[in-house]
């Protein structure tokens, strides 16, 4: 086990003596320390209260001379006093010693702590996984360089579970099984579940532990694929759905306000279950994101509120969120902290751990917090949802991830995970401001003044504790989003939007001239920065305590350095050389602004703005003629044909389509091609043509090339 040092000031380090290093105070981020030992000076130079604000919980010393005392302020704060002097320095070193050990020995969560420790045991396997703790893969030469790539320590930790020392992660048994109850300490849950094959895998889990045939499912437009999958395919139950919005930007919103009105649900369900319209809680299950990909954030008080009585249970996809119960002013956004009561419905969140938080890519969790309907006929046991559990889960698997998400909890803990994700919101705050400041294209998304006052002339330590400055106030222009209610939605502090030219923010309409995000994007790429998406006019930029202000000054950088070249009409060869040279023979001779011009064009041409709106409110919702999970079935029966899409009007769909990302299916298996969506793809097919390069990933459709190099989009449709 390697040790952890003891931190102290240059005037202690000769008092100090350790097996253990030594590191100064100015020298340590104090995560390689496992105590602390400063004088009452270092304490009164405000390094004892940043101590207390990391959130660690070190334990710390202060050292004093005989005739110093120490503040009582201090002693809150503080392990131990110790008096300098040769007589008492073995005792007060053990002291320092017994604290460090026990620190250390705390340190780390349940599984990754049995992990470590099992791994250096150095046991003799005759089980799986076949590499042999590597060892396979080193007998040949392209073997090695992956070993040697990925380092020793991630091939002997990858083992099988023929060894019960590390608990059984399908049944939650010994160390895998408190792991997940600490993490469901952390995160304010009644029962935590790690899943490792992403949120894909966890909204199944939920939604086949709680949906059947005939069930009525409360359903989010904007909800990702794996939902419809979940909800629809697999379990066949029945969705109404709810309408949501877009915004001019390309931005996805929330579900429009009066969707929670009971009035409007009832309707609904005259239209789909005519039945079923007067139950007391007709809804087995409400599917809501919690927060969009394009950090739209629910106040999941409010929906609780609205539309909890209906619905025996709600999930709240928030695999774009997860952080919010550690920030303070997102308390009433997150479902976790709300105090629920038996006529409530029971709460289930999943989380994409690996999209913010600190996760390994597949990590995610299930947060079940459902104690309050216990004994009633809705609520759904441990037993019977870990059934669903085990039907998603591998029965091989990858340890590594399974301790990512345990450490994960651990970071989260107590004041650390607090005090990392303010730091985080204040950073992304300094970076908004830096981009007011320095960019007049490319604008945060934001509101422009608070209170009659400009955003960015506010303190930075008043914007980070106060939701009005992310506050979406209904009908402001500056967002573009309709059908909102007071407080009903926040923009998310850690996620980065901007957009770009091409919008009249006042009015909603097109510019003569705009900057298409894709273009931004691609240069970005081309200058090593990697955004996590981008649409129409829109571009997000993905934040978290990983970051640092070197880091978010390179970005803004170069989206300086983008707005000089959109200015000066830069050669297109200059600005984004890999396109160009793939593409020479279409773009040789352009400039930057031209290339601008021609998608931006398209766009008008075909007002995508408005078919994205369209495809998401309820008047051009594709119409729905057959249950999703029989459409599956026809699909899997070959009863199906594929057709272009320009052909496609009055059929009906085999297979969901989309865009990806974001991942959210514009046609749903069972409903009729046309509208709205028809031409959207249209729009897509259009660009993929005309601005090769550029083209989006679509899933659910195929491009294929027609018989004069026009590439056209298929899809399949049910035979006639």
């Amino acid at each position: 086990m390697t040790l952890l040092k003891i931190a102290t000031s240059a005037r202690l380090a000769s008092y100090v003596e350790t097996q253990r290093g030594v590191v100064y105070l100015n020298q340590t981020d104090f995560t390689d320390v496992a105590a602390v030992v400063m004088s009452v000076e270092d304490a009164n130079a405000g390094i004892l209260s940043m101590l207390h604000d990391l959130g660690f919980a070190i334990p710390t010393f202060i050292a004093v001379m005989s005739e110093q005392t120490v503040s009582a302020d201090y002693l809150p704060l503080i392990k131990g006093v110790i008096t300098l002097g040769e007589a008492n320095k073995g005792f007060y070193n053990a002291q320092v010693e017994a604290a460090a050990s026990e620190y250390q020995k705390n340190l780390l969560p349940p599984f990754f702590s049995t992990l470590k420790k099992y791994v250096e045991m150095n046991n003799s396997t005759f089980a799986c996984p076949g590499h042999q703790g590597g060892e396979f893969f080193r007998k040949h030469p392209a073997g090695r360089q992956f070993f040697e790539f990925y380092g020793e320590t991630i091939f002997r930790s990858d083992m099988c579970n023929a060894d019960v020392k590390l608990g059984d992660l399908l049944i939650h048994e010994g160390a895998a099984k408190d792991a997940q109850k600490y993490a469901a300490k952390v995160f304010n849950a009644d029962k935590t579940y790690f899943v490792l094959n992403g949120t894909s895998a966890a909204n199944k889990v939920v939604t086949n532990a709680l949906l059947t045939r005939g069930d009525l499912v409360l359903f989010d437009r904007n909800n990702h694929k794996s939902n419809h999958h979940g909800a629809l395919i697999q379990a066949g139950a029945t969705p109404v759905y709810l309408e949501t919005a877009r915004n001019p930007f390309g931005f996805i919103g929330g579900i429009d306000a009066h969707c929670f009105d009971e009035r409007y649900l009832r309707q609904q369900l005259r239209e789909v279950a005519p039945e079923r319209a007067e139950e007391a809680r007709p809804f087995r299950l409400a599917i809501i994101q919690l927060g969009t990909y394009d950090g739209t954030v629910y106040n999941a008080r409010q929906v609780i509120d609205n539309i909890g009585h209906l619905c025996d249970y709600i999930l709240f996809d928030s695999a774009w969120v997860g952080y919010e119960q550690f920030i303070p002013m997102m308390k009433d956004f997150s479902p976790l902290l709300l105090e629920l009561n038996e006529n409530d419905p029971g709460i289930i969140v999943t989380q994409s751990v690996h999209k913010q938080q600190a996760g390994f890519s597949q990590t995610s969790q299930v947060h079940k917090k459902d104690n309050h309907i216990k004994g009633q006929k809705r609520h759904c046991n441990h037993k019977r949802f870990n059934n669903a559990f085990m039907l998603h889960a591998s029965t091989s698997p990858f340890y590594p991830l399974f301790a990512a998400l345990d450490v994960n909890a651990k970071i989260h803990s107590g004041d650390s995970g607090r005090r990392m994700w303010m730091d985080c919101v204040k950073l992304g705050i300094e970076t908004r401001k830096s981009l007011l400041e320095r960019c007049s294209m490319l604008r945060p998304f934001i509101p422009p003044t608070v209170g009659g006052k400009n955003w960015q002339d506010y303190d930075t330590e008043i914007i980070a504790n106060d939701a009005r400055f992310f506050n979406f106030v209904p009908n402001e222009r500056w967002h573009g989003f309709e059908g909102y209610n007071q407080d009903q939605y926040l923009v998310d502090p850690c996620k980065l939007l901007l957009t770009t030219p091409g919008i009249d923010a006042s009015t909603g309409q097109y510019t003569e001239f705009g900057v298409p995000a894709a273009i931004l994007a691609t240069f970005l790429r081309e200058n090593g920065i990697v955004p996590e998406k981008c649409d129409l006019n829109s571009i997000l930029f993905l934040l978290t305590p990983a970051e640092n202000p070197a880091k978010m000054a390179h970005l803004v950088d170069m989206l300086a350095q983008f707005e000089r070249y959109v200015e000066q009409d830069a050669l297109l060869c200059d600005v984004l050389p890999t396109i160009y040279r793939k593409n020479e023979e279409r773009y040789r001779g352009y400039s930057l602004r031209q290339l601008c011009q021609e998608m931006h064009d398209l766009y008008v041409s075909f007002d995508v703005k408005q078919l994205q709106k369209e495809m998401f409110r309820k008047a051009g919702f594709p119409q729905v003629v057959m249950n999703p999970q029989d459409a599956n079935i026809q699909f899997i029966r070959d009863n199906i044909e594929l057709i272009p899409i320009a052909e496609a009007e009055g059929r009906i769909a085999a297979e969901g389509a989309l865009p990806y990302p974001p991942g959210v299916l514009c046609v749903v298996p069972g409903e009729v091609w046309g509208g709205a969506v028809q031409r959207y793809f249209l729009a897509l097919e259009e660009g993929i043509n005309l601005l090769p390069g550029f083209s989006p990933e679509l899933q659910g459709v195929y491009i294929e090339k027609g018989d004069v190099e026009w590439r056209r989009i298929f899809g399949y449709v049910l035979t006639q």
